[in-house]
């Protein structure tokens, strides 16, 4: 099964990994929100009621293909008007048996005051970075972030954190923590991750930025035999990061485009990692 991309109901599929005892070790993925996107052939406004009964059923299914160590990265937003969809969704997944282990902030925009950086940086001036989609609102500010919810099934599964982690701001805080060994602390769980600058229009109405899924791969703590799954792997970038970190990948996607342009991505991938 591994190394594949299917044109496949995820459900489906998950109930015939399970009747064939696939196992994986991490699941990452980011499922539509329900806040009308314009997917080429999926309807991401149906009722409330059933889009939570769709997540929970991802949730049941999904509990009994992911080992027991094993970590599921859910990357989920909302909308101004409807901010309360991630928290349902994290409702259902709670209903299924999951445990929140973690829950991670993705900052896509984010802006700095001089005063407020410290006296050992470099800045000279206020300034801002990442992604900015402004909104004409006298109502609402900008939403520049969303979730990721880490579940796990006990809430024991170790974590390899220093693997994304960040050097001191501050050295001397290097030798005042005994357990610290070198100069290097843990990220925390604010991720400020941009999206990259495009000029054209993308494949796909929903993608998030590789190193979303790099990020989450690397936290679980990557190891040769290491399966990955993304049940929405849409245009196939959980699949990219996958290959960059030389770990095992499958993806299932219901719209056969998005499953022609997932596989020409994992091409260019392979391409890419070869040449490296």
């Amino acid at each position: 099964m591994v190394d594949n991309i299917y044109h496949e109901d995820c459900l489906k599929f998950m109930r015939r990994a399970c009747r064939q005892k696939f196992f994986v070790d991490v699941i990452v993925t980011s499922p539509p929100y329900n806040i009308d996107k314009g997917y080429s052939m999926y309807n991401d406004k149906i009722s409330r009621r059933q889009y939570l009964k769709w997540m929970n059923k991802v949730a049941n299914l999904s509990m009994p293909i992911l080992r027991d160590n094993g970590s599921f990265f859910l990357n989920i937003g909302g909308t101004l008007l409807d901010p309360l969809i991630p928290f349902q969704v994290l409702q259902e997944f709670l209903k299924a048996g999951y445990k929140l282990q973690n829950t991670i902030h993705w900052i896509k925009s984010i802006s700095f005051d001089k005063v407020d950086v410290g006296k050992n940086s470099q800045v000279r001036d206020n300034f801002s970075v990442g992604h900015f989609k402004p909104i004409i609102s006298n109502r609402f500010l900008t939403d520049l972030h969303e979730f990721i919810f880490h579940f796990s099934k006990t809430l024991k599964t170790p974590l390899d954190k220093l693997s994304i982690g960040v050097p001191y701001q501050d050295k001397t805080n290097i030798g005042r923590w005994k357990s610290t060994k070198q100069d290097k602390r843990d990220r925390g769980n604010v991720w400020f991750i941009p999206y990259a600058t495009i000029q054209k229009g993308r494949p796909h109405p929903a993608v998030f930025p590789e190193k979303l899924p790099k990020f989450c791969l690397m936290l679980h703590g990557i190891r040769p035999d290491l399966v990955v799954y993304d049940p929405f792997i849409g245009a196939g970038t959980t699949a990219s990061a996958c290959i960059n970190l030389d770990v095992k990948y499958v993806g299932t996607e219901i719209d056969e485009q998005y499953v022609r342009i997932a596989r020409d991505n994992v091409i260019a991938s392979r391409q890419s990692a070869k040449e490296m």
